[in-house]
């Protein structure tokens, strides 16, 4: 019973390691509100990453006009 039992809790961390080493974004810039935005919208914000990357951020306007960080995308040096 104990080895099944540690086998479950064994997979439950490897599941839950890819999470932890996951992408994270950098560079993303600070957004405001958007008044005459439609909601839903798409919205591309260029910005410079602290080694001299660039990247093109996309958000999406919320109900509330605040930007809703969606993906980003580091553009080529070459």
């Amino acid at each position: 019973m104990n080895k099944i039992f540690a086998s479950a809790a064994l997979v439950t961390v490897l599941a839950a390691a890819p999470a932890a080493f996951a992408i994270q974004p950098s560079a993303i810039p600070e957004t405001g509100t958007f008044n005459k935005a439609p909601v839903g919208s798409t919205v591309t914000i260029e910005s410079t990453g602290k080694f001299g990357d660039r990247y093109q951020n996309y958000f999406r306007v919320g109900e509330d006009g605040k930007l809703d960080f969606v993906d980003q995308v580091r553009e080529s040096n070459d």
